[in-house]
């Protein structure tokens, strides 16, 4: 029913916000959770969250659709390195900005050195009528890559802060968290046919459930830190918020500038452009919760990042939305006047496929351009995103 569609494709925003009520009203349960440890300093509920992260987006990985993607290696090699080093070298700006406190600035800095988002990402390129494949091959590439790459940019963009952080210790907590878990969930699909039933069966579930962690971990972060949340100047708040957003709004436009000089497809440049411009909350989390610094609120620093993460989803939704109205408005067009056209192709078939050869896609000779742009791109994107355990809607999740 509506109901049910409205909470599913609401399921993130209403988490958190539930999530940051909750903190800020009862912080105790939430307080709690997040002091308790194991071993040389494991956050036991934390890394429990970011196991099944990986756990899931693994179970329901399907990679065949990836080979497609790989022609692309042009734009698939510029989105790792903007992805990974481009953006990440942007962390020494909000550093250096004053911010107060110090915290929203260095949480800024870790997120822009983080890979891109798990599952916004490809839902919204989906939703603007991109690459899907291209998309999603990011997402691997990137999140795996940075299990190595991540550490040493932080490491370099926090080396003149009092932020103490061991590269080599938390290679090994993201190896741990990140690429065991995620290479179990794959090893499960590819050998268990269960397995991949179970995913495709219940993809709506896992997807609920895997942004279900998210949401725990974000109740955890500002539960530990909601004292000090609460201390803070209103106008500083505020300032970090604004910041967030044009972090992003910069990402953005520096990867549609790339995009445009590169001569990037349409499709191709989407997916760029918007899988370039996101970030990964859970890889931030696990970065922010190993900060080994007693003079930093780590919730604190967590703040900008959640912030990033949400506005991420609500602005490139909204880019997506202007994408994607052309085609749609196209699509309504051809459905309004259906009858007529029918009618001229009785009349006169050659010269309506005259018109319908003027309304060929650019470098394709075979389609139209709605054909080539709606039917077939919606055909297979729907495809790979029911297969990663992701719902389909008409915005993103």
């Amino acid at each position: 029913g509506p109901v049910k569609r409205f909470l599913v494709k609401q399921f993130l925003p209403l988490g958190f916000t539930i999530a940051v009520v909750w903190a800020l009203v009862w912080p105790w349960p939430g307080y709690e959770l997040y002091h308790i440890t194991v071993g040389h300093g494991w956050k036991l509920i934390t890394t429990i969250n970011i196991c099944i992260i990986f756990f899931n987006f693994g179970l329901t990985l399907e990679t065949s659709e990836l080979k497609s993607a790989l022609k692309n290696s042009t734009v698939l090699i510029m989105g790792n390195i903007m992805i990974l080093v481009g953006t990440a070298l942007t962390g020494f700006v909000p550093i250096h900005m004053g911010f107060q406190p110090p915290e929203f600035g260095i949480g800024l800095a870790i997120f822009a050195c983080c890979p891109t988002s798990l599952s916004q990402g490809v839902t919204v390129t989906i939703q603007g009528y991109g690459n899907a494949a291209l998309a999603l091959l990011l997402v691997v590439t990137t999140n795996l890559l940075a299990i190595i790459v991540t550490p040493i940019f932080v490491k370099i963009v926090l080396g003149s802060l009092d932020a103490s952080l061991d590269a080599v210790d938390l290679l090994i907590k993201l190896l741990v968290s990140i690429l065991m878990p995620l290479l179990l969930g794959k090893g499960l699909r590819e050998l268990l046919k269960p397995a991949r039933v179970f995913a495709a069966h219940y993809k709506v579930a896992i997807y609920m459930f895997t942004n279900f962690q998210v949401i725990m971990i974000v109740w955890q972060t500002l539960s530990y830190s909601r004292d000090n949340l609460l201390h803070q100047n209103f106008g500083d708040i505020v300032g970090a918020i604004l910041a967030s957003v044009l972090q992003h709004m910069a990402f953005l436009f520096i990867n549609s500038v790339i995009g445009w000089a590169m001569r990037m497809k349409e499709a191709e440049r989407k997916a760029f452009v918007i899988m370039s411009s996101q970030k990964s909350l859970p890889t931030a989390a696990v970065i922010i919760s190993y900060l080994n610094s007693p003079g930093l609120d780590v919730g604190l620093i967590a703040i900008p990042c959640i912030v990033f993460y949400v506005l991420q989803l609500f602005i490139d939704s909204f880019i997506a939305n202007g994408w994607a109205s052309k085609y749609e408005k196209a699509a309504e067009l051809l459905e309004k006047y259906k009858d007529e056209l029918d009618e001229l192709t009785r009349l006169d078939p050659e010269g309506l496929s005259l018109v319908d050869s003027k309304a060929k896609a650019p470098g394709d000779a075979s389609t139209s351009a709605i054909e080539a742009a709606a039917a077939p791109s919606e055909k297979e994107t729907v495809g790979l995103l029911s297969n990663i355990g992701h719902p389909v809607t008409n915005s993103s999740a």
